[in-house]
């Protein structure tokens, strides 16, 4: 952040208003326009929007929701706090999305939705998901936390669901410090998500003192703040410049690390998807952590890739139903990827990782 955040700010800070008012709607207004949706409803978290998401498609206890196991675990947890069941399903290698060959075998009585997770900007076929859902009659929520500036088609992500989720959470390509936007083309469900974050009061009854307090639904308090619609707006206007710099480093990752055998990446359309990290999948998880432990000595961090969803201690399975999803999440790596990182920074990066295949 910048002196632009800092004006922001202090915008707020002379306004004397800090809750979410005209600050969060010029917000909101910029993300819908740039991401092509009709609405856009900013929230607390990406895990409050996959919450809120899921309750106003009326999921409830009882119900099942369809969920990769390759994800963050805000995921299922969304899904357990409406009360409903996480149904996990295993991943495609080559997306390292939810497999829709498998989903409809997944798929029971008790199902209403399916929740598919844009791991690192990559999405499974939407054509077909999209078909198995209208098909089942089932909801479709897209968790596109890591998607801000990815596109399927000409559409940008989130745009394929009935609602779609992103993350303003600090490692990602913009953030509030913490935060979340919902998108929808649904009039309806952008109007029971704007409900359901303001404790269920009807949409403007505060504009009328005597209505102020209707509250004809149960709702919660997820209201974003002014000071974080002010960071929001001025790193919009960073975004544009970040994908390209996002997409750049991916691609002197791909160039410089092409020749060594152990390292494999992800497909990836740099046309169309902007990387959140820079990804690796490596030969076996002892190589990947001896990877991890030879670059920290070399003040290099990396970040492994989540855990399977089913061998976290609340979804535990002992199952072997997961292949993919336990080979990805062994054996992937993030690799540095800050849109700060520097030519020298990056050109040290790749040539400690070339010394330790080396040696």
């Amino acid at each position: 952040m910048d002196e632009s955040e800092k004006k922001e700010l202090l915008s707020v800070i002379d306004s004397g208003w800090f809750t979410e008012a005209k600050k969060t709607k010029e917000f909101e207004k910029m993300f819908a326009e740039f991401t092509g949706s009709r609405y856009a409803c900013a929230i607390t978290s990406g895990t409050a929007g996959l919450y809120l998401g899921l309750n106003a498609l009326g999921i409830k206890q009882g119900d099942e929701v369809v969920v990769p196991d390759l994800t963050f675990v805000a995921s299922p947890n969304s899904v357990q706090a409406n009360n409903a069941k996480p149904v996990l399903i295993d991943i495609e290698p080559d997306t390292l999305n939810l497999d829709t060959n498998i989903l409809e075998r997944k798929i029971t009585k008790k199902t209403k939705a399916i929740m598919t997770v844009n791991f690192n900007g990559r999405t499974t076929n939407m054509k077909i998901l999209r078909e198995i859902a209208q098909k089942n009659n089932l909801k479709l929520i897209e968790d596109a936390a890591h998607s801000l500036g990815s596109y399927y088609g000409k559409k940008h992500q989130g745009n394929f669901s009935d609602i779609g989720v992103f993350s303003f959470s600090t490692p990602k390509i913009i953030t509030t410090g913490q935060g979340g936007m919902i998108v929808t083309n649904n009039k309806k469900l952008y109007e029971r998500c704007m409900e359901l974050k303001d404790f269920g009061r009807k949409i403007g009854a505060k504009k009328n003192m005597m209505s102020a307090f209707d509250h004809h639904i149960i709702g919660q308090n997820f209201k974003f703040t002014e000071f974080q619609a002010a960071v929001g707006i001025s790193q919009m206007k960073k975004l544009e410049k970040r994908m390209k710099i996002k997409k750049r480093i991916f691609k002197i990752y791909q160039e410089s690390l092409k020749n060594i055998q152990d390292i494999e990446f992800i497909e990836t359309d740099l046309e169309k998807i902007t990387p959140w990290m820079s990804d690796i999948i490596l030969k076996n998880k002892n190589k990947k952590i001896k990877l991890i432990n030879f670059l920290e000595r070399k003040n290099i961090e990396t970040r492994i890739f989540y855990p399977p969803i089913h061998k976290l201690k609340p979804y535990f399975t002992s199952n072997k139903k997961f292949p993919i999803s336990s080979k990805i999440s062994d054996k992937g790596l993030w690799l540095p990827s800050s849109s700060t990182l520097t030519d020298k920074e990056l050109n040290y990066v790749c040539k400690e990782i070339k010394n330790f295949f080396e040696q």
